[in-house]
């Protein structure tokens, strides 16, 4: 006889199975982890992450995966850390 961890089996406690949740988007994490990236380094690789995450909500919206508030998070970041960037290249000039 084998015994299941209790931890990692898909029942509740009422014994009512719970459908597994689809994985976090690879693209809304790269794409937050480079607009966080881009706001103390390289301001201008916000576009890239802008992009990752704007094509995140995509994968989301289909339903293949999850982490829609981490997308839109990516996004807001970048902008933001892309409006910086370009307000520094004109008080420099």
């Amino acid at each position: 006889m084998s015994q299941q961890n209790p931890s990692s089996s898909p029942v509740s406690n009422g014994g009512v199975k719970q459908p597994l949740r689809p994985a976090f988007s690879k693209q809304a994490i790269a794409g937050f982890v480079v607009a966080c990236i881009s706001m103390a380094i390289f301001g201008f690789i916000a576009v890239a992450a802008v992009f990752l995450c704007v094509r995140a909500l995509g994968e989301i919206r289909a339903g293949v995966v999850r982490g829609r508030g981490l997308a839109i998070a990516g996004i807001a970041v970048g902008v933001v850390s892309f409006a910086f960037y370009v307000a520094n290249m004109f008080m420099q000039n």
